[in-house]
Order: C-alpha cells, then structure tokens, then sequence
C-alpha cells in the first residue's frame, strides 16, 4: 500500500491538464476585463471627439437650420464609429448661449437630438460679455458593454464650448435668440 501511495506521487501524467483547468477560467476573466477596460476607454475618447466635433462644426456657420444640425449629428455618429449610436445611446444638445448686460449667460436657442438631459447654463458662467455668444455643446453617449449581462452600462457626459468664428451670435432657423 506504501508503495503504490510513493507511486503516485511520482506519476505526473495529468498535472498539465490540472493546471490548465485552474488557470483557464482566471485567464478568461482577465481577457474578458481587458477587452471591457479598452471598450470603455474608446468609447470615452470617442465621445470626447465627437463632442468636440459638433460644437466645431456648429459654430463655422453664419445661420443653421434643423437640417444642417441633424447633419452634423450624423458626422458625430461617424466620429463614434464603430460603436452603436443611436437615439437610444446617443444625445446631443447643442445651446446658443448670449450674454446679458450683466454677463449672465443667456440661451439664445436650442437644439436637441436622442437621449437628451436637461441643460444648464452655469458652466458658460465667465466665457463672454454683452453681445456676444458661444456654444455649448453636451454629449451623452451609453456605453453597453459587449459582456452586458455582468457588466452595468457607463453612461459618458461630455461637454464642449465653442465660440462663432464668423458672426457674434449664431442664427438658428432665422432666428439669433
């Protein structure tokens, strides 16, 4: 009996295959988490840039109307490409904010496409006097993990302020605010 206990000992026939079966599903679960982190960090940089992108196109222009912004829509939804963007992962409000007398900042007008939140103008707080106007773009976009069973949806907010290159005030459908 002693000696068939020492024997086994010896034997190491199957030990690759024990330690495959230990280490395979911590690998898993660390490919899995690799391939969410770099799902989430593209989808942040690219909601910046899309950000960015529509507050930059919005304000090269003299006077927009409803279609040329649900065209520039379109170019963020190509700035998010290849991820899902959608009116039910994707809002984008953009605001004509004017100024007062006073320097408090004022919305001129307003557009608003999918997901959208309320916005508020504090943020234009200081970026311009009497008569003049900026832009203020927030982006939202929801990240759906491709593991969405396990791992919750992240939600990025992105806000970008752009001034009028050409005109003080912006004009949407004829009107400037």
């Amino acid at each position: 009996m002693m000696r068939r206990l020492s024997s086994l000992g010896r034997h190491t026939d199957g030990l690759a295959a024990i330690e495959f079966a230990v280490v395979m599903p911590m690998m898993l679960i660390a490919l899995l988490g690799t391939v969410e982190i770099s799902n989430l960090v593209n989808s942040y940089s690219k909601t910046v840039s899309a950000s960015q992108t529509v507050a930059d196109l919005t304000s090269q222009s003299q006077s927009l109307t409803t279609t040329d912004l649900n065209s520039i829509v379109i170019a963020a939804q190509r700035v998010l490409d290849p991820l899902i963007s959608d009116a039910t992962t994707l809002g984008i409000d953009v605001v004509s904010i004017g100024f007062d007398a006073g320097n408090h900042p004022v919305q001129l007008w307003h557009y608003a496409w999918g997901m959208t939140q309320a916005t508020a103008l504090s943020g234009a707080q200081g970026l311009g006097v009497a008569g003049e106007s900026v832009v203020m773009v927030t982006l939202s976009y929801k990240c759906v993990p491709l593991i969405h069973d396990i791992v919750p949806q992240k939600v990025f907010k992105e806000v970008s302020y752009s001034r009028p290159r050409l005109v003080r005030k912006i004009a949407y459908n004829g009107v400037t605010g």
